[in-house]
């Protein structure tokens, strides 16, 4: 009896579909495809800013944090109809943000770029790990992480050179350097070795972001000053609540601080 039960068992699972690949479909959603093919090419002459917003983890504080930091740059930065969000939604039947899927948006948005002109503004938000990967996860299938080593790869093979990197998650110290370049602002919200704050259900916005976006955005349109603005913010902040400090990290390279001058000129940086 017993092995006639296991016999059955080993049939039944070999016969159950499969849970997904947890690199993704090689295509994202239909959704997120589509908003892509909207994305405008770019104008020559001018330094486009490009966004995309990921949010990595199904919890409702991503996805919450998502929306407001699309619609601050759209507003403050000026990438209104330059700009993409893919979130991994507990309300959707499958992910939009997997590691196949970030490479598709990434080709689709370098194709509409001038790669030695316009920059890409690239914010992650969800856990972070020990290992420094960014924890990508949905309830349809398991999901790999994203490392930082694995993301430099990814925007180094869709030909984005001029780009900003924010990290929004706990250790995301560990991007930095993986990912510095001369062409690179990296900005995370914690080192390697600490964890940030504010990812809780309960919050709106992670606190490092509420820092970046709310605040010092709002006092800015200079992406630059508004980077070291708030590495002050959120220290002074932790200091007041008596939180042990999450030290955010900011690495910049000679060539992108000289795009991103360049897009402040367009804006009027104040």
């Amino acid at each position: 009896m017993g092995r006639l039960f296991l016999l059955a068992a080993l049939t039944l699972a070999a016969a159950s579909p499969a849970r997904g690949n947890p690199e993704g479909d090689p295509r994202p959603p239909y959704a997120v495809r589509s908003a892509l093919e909207r994305l405008p090419a770019q104008r020559p002459g001018t330094v486009d800013l490009y966004a995309l917003v990921i949010g990595g983890d199904a919890e409702e504080v991503f996805r919450r944090e998502v929306e407001t930091v699309r619609r601050v740059l759209d507003e403050r930065l000026g990438t209104g109809g330059r700009s993409a969000a893919m979130i991994n939604d507990l309300a959707q039947p499958e992910p939009e943000v997997t590691l196949n899927s970030l490479a598709y948006a990434l080709r689709a948005i370098a194709k509409r770029m001038d790669p030695e002109e316009d920059v890409l503004l690239l914010h992650l938000t969800s856990h972070g790990l020990r290992n420094h990967e960014l924890s990508l996860r949905h309830p349809a299938m398991p999901l790999y992480s994203l490392s930082p080593l694995y993301l430099r790869s990814l925007l180094d093979e869709a030909g984005v050179r001029n780009r900003v990197i924010i990290v929004s998650a706990c250790y995301s110290g560990g991007f930095v350097g993986p990912l510095s370049t001369g062409d690179t602002m990296v900005l995370t919200a914690a080192s390697a070795d600490r964890p940030s704050y504010g990812c809780g259900s309960d919050s709106q916005i992670t606190d490092f972001s509420r820092a970046l976006y709310l605040q010092a955005l709002t006092r800015t349109r200079s992406l630059r000053e508004a980077a070291v603005q708030t590495l002050d913010l959120v220290r002074e902040d932790e200091k007041a609540r008596g939180f042990a400090h999450s030290l955010p990290q900011l690495r910049s390279g000679a060539a992108i601080d000289e795009r991103l001058r360049m897009i402040e000129r367009q804006l009027g940086a104040r």
